[in-house]
């Protein structure tokens, strides 16, 4: 027989833990009352259009004027998320996409929370307060974006693997390849995951040793056999894509990318410096971290493995903490330090309850409140690029255009044929990518010499560019101002300036 860690705490009022949820999605929708991020939204928009019209998948750039010119290889691993976004954005516009997401944030926390909730009898003050991290964290991750859809894939590939390694007749194992397919077509750049969980439970289900507090049994054989028959299947089904297996290696070859990983900064490895981060990334991970060094009872190898992989890619890459969120019910839960809770007995104890609610549906309504008035006259999902710099480019009519990396999206939305955007992989061949860095910053950005000034007239004679839009912040702005010889100022806002190449 498997042991269990879940321990529940019968003197316990249900009212506590429907309180912690009513204020997570509070917080939640006052997160998101000021409208979504934009960021690299606008691009799935019409990669997703171009899908639909032409009725396949492209394989090469279709946004790049450089890209056209040396048709360079794209792979749209993300193909069906920007399907099922243009469509929702065709039918209902910014408030359909900022409701998906906002429906979307909320299904997870209930989600999450309902997986958690026998635990958090255990100790509803941490685990409360994890769920408010979590709903504060959500707003900044869940907006028009394939990974949203990765999310949800992988809180059920943990639901379905913890399911299994507690009860290997569990048949829901066989549901995996499935996932595995829909996860490499709605977000191949993170579908890896799908079999890589897998083998890692696999690895451990055939473990059986006891070290010191750290505990393994081995599952039984029909389980072992049935666990690994389902892995080999499941990464076999990362294949079923339009890029077949190449989906295999895909995911790696952007992770082993340092110049990309040096440049983009939702890439790099979490900040400690930052007060934001430290807050909303490093304290949650210290709370859910306690109950291991402090209870007294067995720990799972399983649980301890699965926390250090996902620490792992957190610190690897800021983006991940989603994904530790996500996973933090499954194996840390558990072990949360146990307090005493008692029942709502006393009538001031009711009285108090009643209190909290009423300010808690009233801070609900203020938030519902704002939602409304940012969905009637605010901008929904940010953009980049303002109205009047697009319409100024688009008179200009600009044939070879360098655009700063972050501009890119709104470009492409706007049917402006872009130099380089947030497809980093696209242009990391033939040095696109690290001469638009260098240009960018006036500094050469190539792994393969150390940083030096760039030479300006160099680079823009290479690709013959006529025309610059870019970001006041950068050193780039400020040599193109210092030199009206050469380059005419046609337009600027608070953000930007765009320029035209003189001759």
């Amino acid at each position: 027989m498997r042991f269990t860690v879940k321990m529940k705490n019968e003197n316990f009022s249900p009212q506590l833990l429907f309180f912690f949820l009513g204020i997570s999605v509070t917080v939640l929708f006052y997160c998101f009352s000021d409208g979504i991020s934009g960021n690299d939204f606008w691009w799935h928009i019409k990669a997703g259009e171009w899908i639909v019209e032409n009725g396949r998948v492209p394989d090469t750039d279709i946004f790049s004027w450089i890209g056209k010119e040396r048709e360079l290889s794209w792979t749209a691993h993300e193909w069906l998320s920007e399907v099922i976004f243009y469509i929702v954005y065709a039918l209902c516009g910014e408030t359909g996409i900022y409701l998906m997401s906002l429906f979307c944030a909320v299904f997870m926390v209930i989600f999450l929370f309902w997986t958690a909730r026998d635990n958090m009898r255990r100790n509803f003050l941490l685990g409360g307060s994890f769920f408010i991290f979590l709903a504060v964290t959500e707003s900044s991750f869940f907006y028009g974006r394939p990974h949203i859809f990765s999310f949800f894939l992988l809180a059920a590939e943990l639901k379905i693997l913890y399911g299994f390694y507690e009860n290997p007749k569990d048949r829901k194992i066989y549901l995996l390849p499935f996932l595995a397919s829909l996860w490499s077509n709605l977000h191949g750049g993170s579908s890896n995951l799908s079999y890589l969980l897998c083998f890692l439970f696999l690895g451990i289900s055939v473990l059986h040793f006891q070290c010191g507090r750290v505990r393994a049994e081995r599952m039984s054989r029909s389980g072992i056999k049935r666990l690994a028959v389902v892995s080999a299947f499941t990464m076999g089904a990362v294949a079923l894509n339009p890029f077949g297996m190449r989906m295999l290696v895909y995911p790696y070859t952007n992770m082993l990318d340092d110049f990309m990983l040096s440049v983009i900064s939702e890439w790099q490895a979490p900040d400690v410096k930052n007060a934001g981060a430290l807050l909303f990334y490093f304290l949650p991970i210290v709370l859910m971290s306690i109950g291991f060094f402090t209870e007294k009872r067995d720990i799972r190898l399983l649980d301890v493995i699965m926390m250090g992989f996902f620490l792992y890619l957190f610190f690897r890459s800021v983006r991940f903490i989603m994904l530790w969120y996500i996973a933090a019910p499954f194996y840390a839960f558990p072990y949360l330090p146990e307090m005493k809770n008692g029942e709502i007995r006393k009538h001031t104890e009711k009285i108090a309850v009643c209190v909290c609610g009423i300010i808690l549906l009233l801070l609900m309504e203020n938030s519902i409140y704002l939602i409304g008035r940012t969905l009637n006259g605010g901008e929904v999902i940010s953009t980049v690029v303002s109205e009047k710099m697009i319409e100024a480019i688009q008179q200009d009519q600009p044939q070879r255009l360098f655009n700063d990396y972050n501009t890119g999206e709104t470009l492409i939305y706007h049917d402006v044929e872009v130099f380089i955007d947030s497809r980093a992989d696209v242009y990391s061949t033939e040095h696109i990518l690290e001469d638009a860095f260098s240009l960018l910053f006036l500094q050469q950005r190539s792994e393969e010499t150390e940083e030096e000034i760039v030479d300006v007239e160099a680079l823009m004679g290479k690709y013959q560019f006529d025309a610059l839009l870019v970001l006041k912040s950068r050193p780039l702005y400020v040599y193109l101002l210092s030199h009206p010889e050469e380059f005419t100022l046609i337009s600027e806002d608070e953000e930007m300036g765009y320029f035209r190449v003189k001759g």
